[in-house]
Order: structure tokens, then sequence, then C-alpha cells
């Protein structure tokens, strides 16, 4: 401590031996550098990042919190309609504010405020859909992802994205009462993501050009794989469907 102040003192010593001869030490010099002032800026930043990092927190939760507030308003009005497009319609709405919600939700609980574990993602995502439909037959998923860290940015299209994909298939992949099973499959090549999404339902008929629909749920899937996550998409239909998106990583 400082002889005049009660206060603790940081300092930085440095021991340089000086050699008479090769191998024989003549003398050590010793210097001592005061770095309080260093170290006060050093907690000051630490303390700085805290309460930024606390406000972030805070603001995904309350981000959360107001997307679900909106998700559970159009649940109520999707309960209350009696037009089945309308209550469809709705509950499509209610599902992709869900998914954005769920972004929140992960970022307000994990250490990492910048980016999502995608297996935890998908995994709450899917779960989530399934709740919002009442099926007729007994759907199971397969969710392989790997160690996968992505930015939020790009997170929230893809789970557009697997949203959308889901709901089409619970919707029109599986008209009977045989057993389904969708897979989502997420990993990393070179420098690129890879997303597939697998069903082995119907498929698309033929003669339907998926790419040129005026269905809003594919076309908001081609929208945010190319534009929003600059990618490409593929569609194959044999013993089912499956969509194949990659995307460069973003950086």
């Amino acid at each position: 401590q400082r002889p005049d102040k009660d206060e603790l003192v940081w300092v930085l010593v440095n021991a340089v031996p000086v050699f008479k001869n090769k191998k024989e030490i003549y003398q050590i010099i010793i210097t001592f550098t005061d770095i309080t002032e260093r170290k006060q800026a050093e907690e000051q930043i630490k303390s700085n990042l805290k309460e930024k990092e606390t406000l972030l927190h805070e603001i995904h939760h309350r981000v959360k919190n107001n997307l679900t507030v909106i998700a559970s308003l159009l649940k109520l009005q999707a309960n209350s309609m009696e037009d089945e497009r309308i209550k469809a319609a709705l509950s499509d709405s209610q599902s992709r504010v869900q998914a954005m919600s769920d972004i929140h939700e992960i970022l307000y609980t994990s250490e990492n405020l910048s980016t999502l574990d995608m297996n935890s993602y998908l995994t709450k995502l899917t779960r989530d859909v399934i709740q919002n439909y009442t099926l007729g037959t007994k759907v199971n998923f397969k969710i392989e992802a790997e160690l996968i860290l992505v930015g939020s940015r790009q997170a929230s299209p893809i789970g557009l994205i697997v949203n959308e994909l889901i709901t089409n298939s619970l919707k029109y992949a599986f008209p009977d009462t045989k057993e389904g099973e969708i897979k989502i499959n997420l990993q990393k090549t070179a420098d690129q993501i890879e997303l597939t999404y697998m069903d082995n339902g119907i498929g698309i008929p033929e003669n339907f050009d998926w790419y040129n629909t005026k269905s809003m749920g594919l076309n908001l899937v081609k929208i945010l794989a190319e534009n929003q996550l600059d990618g490409s998409i593929d569609m194959e239909s044999n013993n089912g469907t499956k969509f194949t998106i990659k995307f460069n990583i973003d950086t």
C-alpha cells in the first residue's frame, strides 16, 4: 500500500540478471512499476462489459416475452375463427412468431449472446411446431446437428425455413394414418453450412412447380434461403420430399 494513502497498489516486478561472464551472474536489476491505474482501467472495462451483457440478456428476455404475447394473441384469434382457411393462416403466423421467439429465449439463457447452439434450437423449434397441430398420424422426428454455433442473423431465417418445411409436411405429406418420419440434418462442409430436410411422405406431384408456386410457405422458404442466407436451395421428390439448402457461414 502507498504510505500516504490507505489504497491497494498494483506493482509489476521485473528482474533481469547481469552476467559477469557467460556463466556467473554479477548482479540482478529489479524494477518496480506502478500499474495501479492500468488495473483499475481493466476492472472498469470488465464492469462495463458485465453491465452490457446484463442489458443484452434483459433485451432478449423482453423481446421473447413480446413475441410470446403476439403468438398467444394469434392463437386466441385462430381459435375464435370458424373459417378454416383463416384459422390455418393465423396458426401458421403464430408458428412463425414462435420460431423467432425461440431464438431470443435461447440467447437469454445462454452465456454466449452472439451465437446459438443449433441442435438445441432446432429441437425446441420442432417441439413447438408440433404443439400447434393435431396430427392424425404419428410422426417421428430425427434431428442431427453437428456442434455448430450460428450467429443470430442467420439463425432466424434457418428457424423460419425449418418451421415452414415442418408445417408443410404435417399438412400435406401424411394424408393417411401410416407412421411418418421427418429428418433434419445440419452439418458444416468446408466454409459452408448444409441444411437437409427430408420427410417420407407422399412427395410433391411431378407437375407441381414448387419453385414458382403461389404457396406462401414454399415461397418464404425460397426467399429466406436465397435472399436472407445468400444460399442455394434444391428439392428432390423420391419416396418423400427432400430439401437441401447450402449457404456460407456468416463471419
